[in-house]
């Protein structure tokens, strides 16, 4: 059989690439090690994503495998769950070094170094990835499958996949609000024991993706699933041409990716940071400014992302022809927005007039928070970015601000539209 062996290193190497494509280098650290009260250094995980309240543990293992899983023997199996149960053990060294506070510093994949305070994370998720190695040549239906996929351990849930499955899962959960979302939802379903019988990761995916108020009605109601086996297969197939056109509709939201992978060149850049210091706030030029941005925009889900590229691209369009041109995207669950400004010619009279209507719409809509974004028009040669961000501001002249607003905004855009833009057939 023709596939190349890969070793531990590799193995590594893949799972990071894939964790780098959904949650960014800015988040994700390498092997980060930590120094015990004797002064010996150890490895706390394979993979680390700090997050706001959430720290995602990665442990990785692999193995060869030649055989189909229906030619598997018993002993194939407990060997490939000798494999499984050593990445299980290894989850409790973070426990270990979080409790003991050992873990100080991190050094994310794009090189900065940033603080770890332990408390900040409340919800630690294990994550285990066994690259069984070879089994890529199988179709879906011979490749292994886990069916104690999940279980609660040291402290904390351990969703465990192969690493085939955890990089198809990656195609349609791609940020991270989506796969901690799909992670707690599925976390609910095999505590609550809504699953009559054992249910593959991806099915269960395609049963959560395409049938929403099913998920939600389960989980009120305590009702119990069954689900035939080979739906995603199903889905790749059936629903291939939905799917393409989700993609393509999906493509604005790269440009919010980019931005975010744009935004740590602003470290050091200080030409802004007046404005902040006006409002007391960290300026985008700090590391810690920098994280905050970033943070803040990589807490978009996919759809959120396409929607607040779809403005920003269309502002960028009618900036062709105008001074400016700038949108205001509002949730008012939590009374928060995103404003878009795209504005050609001097960057710091955009940057100024990105805090302007920043700061307008802040008090004028009664914000809790705000998030400004701007850039040149479209038909540009070179690009910049500028974010700026309110929350829980005082701001002096609020209520002149507020009704200066008046002249520059109308209703908010609220869209309501769906992944698929549109129900997707019911996959059975």
């Amino acid at each position: 059989m023709d596939y190349k062996i890969r070793d531990g290193i590799e193995v590594e190497d893949m799972v990071e690439n894939i964790c780098t494509k959904m949650f960014f280098s800015d988040f994700v650290v390498r092997n980060p090690m930590y120094m015990k009260i004797d002064g010996t250094q150890k490895e706390a995980a394979d993979l680390l994503v700090p997050f706001k309240n959430h720290l995602l543990v990665f442990q990785v293992k692999s193995k060869i495998e030649y055989k189909k899983a229906s030619e598997k023997s018993e002993i194939d199996f407990g060997r490939i769950a000798k494999v499984t149960n050593s990445a299980i053990k290894q989850l409790k060294t973070i426990k270990r070094a979080i409790e003991n506070n050992w873990l100080k510093e991190l050094t994310t994949v794009k090189g900065y170094k940033i603080s770890f305070v332990p408390k900040d994370y409340t919800q630690i998720i294990g994550i285990v990835v066994v690259d069984l190695i070879g089994e890529e040549k199988f179709s879906w239906d011979e490749r292994t499958g886990f069916v104690g996929n999940y279980l609660f351990r040291h402290n904390m849930p351990i969703h465990i996949f192969t690493r085939d499955e955890f990089e198809a899962l990656s195609t349609e959960l791609d940020t991270l609000p989506d796969l901690v979302t799909f992670l707690d939802i599925r976390q609910l379903f095999i505590e609550r024991r809504l699953f009559l019988l054992p249910v593959p990761i991806l099915d269960f995916l395609v049963f959560y993706k395409t049938k929403p108020d099913e998920v939600d009605r389960i989980l009120e109601n305590r009702t119990n699933l069954i689900l035939e086996e080979g739906m995603w297969e199903t889905y790749l197939d059936k629903f291939a041409s939905v799917i393409r056109r989700r993609n393509e509709l999906n493509k604005p939201r790269y440009l919010i990716d980019a931005i975010i992978d744009y935004l740590h060149t602003s470290v050091g850049y200080t030409d802004f940071d007046h404005v902040a210091k006006e409002l007391g706030i960290t300026g985008q030029g700090s590391i810690e400014g920098y994280l905050t941005s970033a943070r803040e925009l990589a807490s978009l889900s996919r759809l959120e992302r396409r929607i607040l590229g779809e403005r920003l691209l269309r502002c960028m369009k009618n900036a062709e022809t105008q001074e400016q041109s700038y949108s205001l995207v509002m949730n008012e669950n939590d009374a928060s927005a995103f404003l878009v400004l795209s504005m050609s010619g001097d960057r710091s009279k955009r940057q100024s007039t990105l805090y302007l209507l920043c700061a307008m719409a802040y008090c004028y809509l009664n914000l809790n928070q705000i998030i400004g974004i701007s850039t040149e028009s479209l038909n540009v040669s070179f690009r910049s970015y500028d974010v700026f961000g309110l929350k829980e501001t005082k701001i002096l002249n609020h209520d002149e601000l507020a009704e200066q607003a008046k002249s520059f905004f109308s209703k908010p855009y609220t869209p309501e539209v769906t992944e698929y833009q549109g129900r997707i057939d019911q996959i059975d």
